[in-house]
């Protein structure tokens, strides 16, 4: 049982802690709302943004145009380009706002041919730069109000009358059910780098708020275009390798960044109302590649985008009517948790096995069919999982949310039929402009999986070029 259930009310619900979260914090904060920031996560546990390393990427006013290019070419023109637009138009304003906060910062020489980064320039203390972002922003926004609930494992999304009302999930400390009401709830939680056996991200980095989202109605982009790390003198090998001998590239890279997530309008707006997204949980921004030190350049400014966005709707919008009765039935699903049989670390191992073998580096239509097979076998299990304490309900939550995304990503693995920046196929090792300038999109209806094929919004370059195909993140374009 889990006694003592406790209940929360506030304007915007931030889930995550790391560097979009807290940008959207602050945002909504000073814009004058009651802001709550939830995270399963202690203060002093790594995030993505804490490992961020490289720098933050900037440009001046003057220079907005070539980032934008660079960003788009990057991406493989997949990328919304009205989020590109947004995000070269804000990034001077946005990054260089962190020296306020007490971030240091050091810009680099434009002409440093060592960067190789044109009209553009690196922010930042390299591998300390993430660290050096998130202490200084986590304590302007306690001193503004914001409160934080750390170590509370949010379970569900609630939604009322077609709109998110807020959440519900564990206090993994106390043991206690939480719910919480919002005016907006906002996703922040980073990607899901650690379905894969292999992966440079933390742990917890298991896609949680994506699947959440997703769960909850709201319609996903790219989920198919995840960076993987692998040495770039190898990498031709691998492609043209046509899957055989996979085990040969087994050993080296792992799965680095969520370049697709939870689809986001300029505003940071998901799909469904009430609901917004930011930083790696969100997708659009970045298509199928992504340059260097761009991830940390994307929360902080559509994480102050969305936040404000978000204050402003639940400041303006009545909210959906509160039903406990919702809230109850996940009460009793999370107590069900307590008493199954299946462990979930031997489903979670299982899974991110799979995923490294057959829908990573090495990925061909035969091995996307097996991984869907193996996956579908696993999700039958899912009604069994069980955890043998509160504590344990987090491994068991996190396994839920990454069969939810593997199933997922595999499927749009399997649609996209060719190669484009951080996504390959080694069936298909060569881009098809003709046919794939096109975004995957995926939402739930009635309890099945929907893909739809959408045309990329394109308000500036309609022209695609043949776009880069690699590992990791790419350098700057000449």
């Amino acid at each position: 049982m889990l006694p003592d259930a406790r209940h929360l009310e506030t304007d915007l619900l931030v889930l995550g802690a790391g560097g979009a979260g807290l940008a959207a914090a602050l945002a909504a904060r000073e814009a004058g709302a009651r802001v709550v920031v939830a995270s399963k996560m202690g203060p002093d546990d790594p995030n993505c943004t804490v490992r961020g390393w490289g720098g933050i990427t900037y440009a001046t006013e003057a220079h907005a145009g070539e980032l934008f290019r660079q960003v788009v070419e990057t991406g493989g023109f997949l990328n919304d380009q009205r989020l590109v637009e947004e995000f070269a138009r804000q990034v001077p304003r946005r990054v260089a706002a962190l020296a306020d906060l007490g971030v240091p910062l050091e810009v680099l020489d434009e002409a440093d041919t060592r960067y190789r980064l044109g009209v553009t320039k690196i922010v930042g203390k390299g591998p300390t730069t993430g660290f050096g972002m998130t202490l200084p922003m986590r304590a302007r926004a306690e001193a503004l109000g914001v409160r934080f609930v750390d170590h509370l494992m949010i379970s569900t999304l609630l939604v009322e009358q077609g709109a998110v009302a807020g959440a519900a999930g564990v206090d993994l400390n106390a043991g206690r059910f939480v719910t919480l009401s919002a005016g907006a709830t906002l996703i922040a939680t980073g990607g899901g780098a650690c379905l894969w056996a292999r992966t440079d991200n933390p742990p917890g980095t298991t896609g949680d708020g994506i699947a959440l989202a997703y769960e909850a109605g709201a319609q996903l982009v790219d989920l198919e275009c995840v960076s993987f790390t692998f040495p770039s003198s190898r990498f031709a090998e691998l492609l043209h390798s046509g899957g055989r001998d996979p085990e040969a590239f087994l050993s080296s890279g792992g799965a680095h960044y969520f370049l697709g997530g939870i689809r986001i309008d300029e505003r940071g707006r998901a799909t469904l109302p009430g609901l917004y997204a930011a930083g790696e949980a969100s997708g659009g921004l970045f298509g199928a590649g992504r340059l260097g030190g761009s991830a940390l350049a994307d929360v902080i400014v559509f994480g102050a985008i969305a936040g404000e966005e978000a204050a402003a709707f639940a400041m303006s919008h009545p909210r959906p009517q509160w039903d406990g009765a919702k809230a109850e039935q996940e009460r009793a699903r999370l107590e069900a948790l307590l008493t199954g049989s299946v462990p979930a670390a031997e489903v979670t191992a299982k899974l991110r096995s799979l995923m490294w073998r057959k829908c990573g580096l090495t990925k061909t239509g035969r091995s996307l069919e097996e991984a869907r097979e193996e996956v579908a076998l696993l999700e039958s299990h899912r009604a069994g999982l069980g955890a043998h304490s509160v504590a344990g309900l987090r491994e068991a939550l996190e396994c839920g949310f990454m069969l939810t995304l593997a199933r997922l990503i595999i499927s749009a693995s399997l649609r996209r039929e060719e190669s484009r920046g951080a996504f390959w196929r080694l069936d298909a090792p060569e881009p098809d402009n003709a046919r794939w300038v096109r975004n995957i999109v995926l939402r739930g209806e009635q309890g099945e999986d929907r893909l739809e094929i959408h045309p990329p919004a394109m308000t500036r370059l309609r022209e695609p070029t043949r776009p880069r195909i690699g590992p990791g993140c790419f350098d700057y374009l000449p």
